[in-house]
């Protein structure tokens, strides 16, 4: 039986009640055989290519946001973006294209599971993740992202992306080891046909970078820090910036407000904490220059501590959390997947709105890092929060 995986579930805002296309539709040479997710922007299927009876992910942009010019101008970004990308570590798109009005993109199938996925699977069975597989998911996260941070258009320039949404949900793992990064949905690149306004805020408040929370400018840099994010937490299994609202989490994000992995985990080893530590500086200038510099820190770590970076650990650890397995579904929205490091509330002086122009898209308290930042809210007015540190 296929999988059911979580790794394709799309991160927007849920929008309840929005028709999802009838399963055995046909889109292209592909038919539909079940809906894996339904998010606020698209919805993914497994679907069967009719010719050869291979699975894909399909990735629909729902007909809500067909009318709308910039859903429509970001989804055709991703297939653009996506078509121009070759890695073994990055989700390969198929077949972009549209059907009676139906856009859909075509893509990789993972037989496996997301990293959100993961870290449940392992809570349910109280396993551990061996810092030798953390650290080789990571490691090979790296080199896919890097592959995108350097390429360049058919013409020569390169295309400055960022994916900006680097996050437990956007990294799969394969039952065979594989490790892909996936949903480019909220890209940056130079041939993007939609502009994302200055102070606008994309992405996982969980995961944003500083200057993302703020609504700066990015760079390549943005995805070092989630990287730094997702490593800490498959590593220490808990949450790096809590809050109890998506703004007090951005507000820790900006203030460098986390548990040392070192104060979160006894035995913690110290060169991986280092890593992780440098990745999440606050300042871009003092973060690992590039995804490739944070892949060669992370060969050095394990290197000091006898690590074999590769498929080998991955696949060991997929097949300890689910050898009985015939079908590994979604974790549980409310189950909780990572703990909150135990620390000291501080009372933290915040300014009473975030700088001008800045859009706390769809600001919701959600109690995980999945809702992304999109709509029009006002952030709440706040003088003097309490947050853990």
């Amino acid at each position: 039986m296929q999988n059911r995986s979580a790794g394709w579930l799309v991160e927007e805002a849920m929008s309840p009640g929005q028709p999802a296309l009838p399963l055995q539709t046909r889109l292209g040479s592909y038919e539909l055989v079940r809906l894996l997710a339904q998010g606020g922007m698209a919805d993914v299927y497994l679907a069967r290519q009719l010719a050869t009876g291979e699975h894909r992910a399909v990735k629909v942009l729902n007909q809500a946001c067909a009318h709308d010019a910039e859903a429509r101008a970001m989804f055709h970004d991703e297939a653009r973006l996506l078509g121009m990308l070759r890695h073994d570590h990055l989700a390969a798109v198929h077949e972009a294209n549209s059907d009676s009005g139906v856009h859909y993109l075509a893509m990789e199938y993972v037989d496996g599971a997301d990293l959100r996925g993961l870290l449940a699977a392992a809570e349910r069975q109280d396993a551990a993740i061996s810092y030798e597989a953390a650290v080789s998911i990571i490691a090979a996260a790296a080199r896919g992202l890097d592959h995108a941070h350097r390429r360049c258009s058919p013409d020569g320039q390169p295309l400055h992306l960022v994916h900006r949404d680097v996050s437990l949900s956007n990294i799969m793992v394969g039952r065979d080891g594989s490790v892909k990064v996936v949903d480019f949905g909220i890209a940056t690149a130079t041939i993007s046909s939609h502009e994302t306004s200055p102070g606008v805020v994309r992405g996982k408040t969980s995961y944003m970078s500083p200057e993302q929370c703020l609504g700066d400018a990015v760079d390549l840099r943005t995805d070092v820090f989630a990287l730094g994010i997702v490593l800490y937490e498959l590593t220490t299994r808990r949450r790096c910036f809590v809050g109890n609202s998506d703004f007090e989490r951005m507000l820790a994000v900006v203030h460098g407000n986390y548990t040392r992995p070192t104060e979160a985990v006894e035995g913690f080893p110290v060169e991986l904490a280092a890593v992780i530590e440098r990745a999440l500086a606050l300042d871009p200038a003092e973060r690992f220059a590039s995804a490739a510099a944070l892949f060669e820190a992370l060969e050095h770590a394990a290197a000091v501590h006898g690590w074999t970076l590769g498929a080998e650990a991955i696949t060991a650890t997929m097949q300890a959390l689910y050898a009985d397995a015939t079908e590994i579904v979604a974790a549980d929205d409310t189950e909780p997947v990572l703990r909150s490091a135990r620390v000291e509330p501080t009372v933290v002086a915040i300014p009473r709105r975030f700088p001008r122009g800045t859009d706390c898209s769809a600001i919701a308290a959600a109690d995980y890092d999945d809702e992304p930042t999109r709509g029009r809210r006002s952030a709440p007015r706040l003088g003097r929060i309490r947050h853990a540190a």
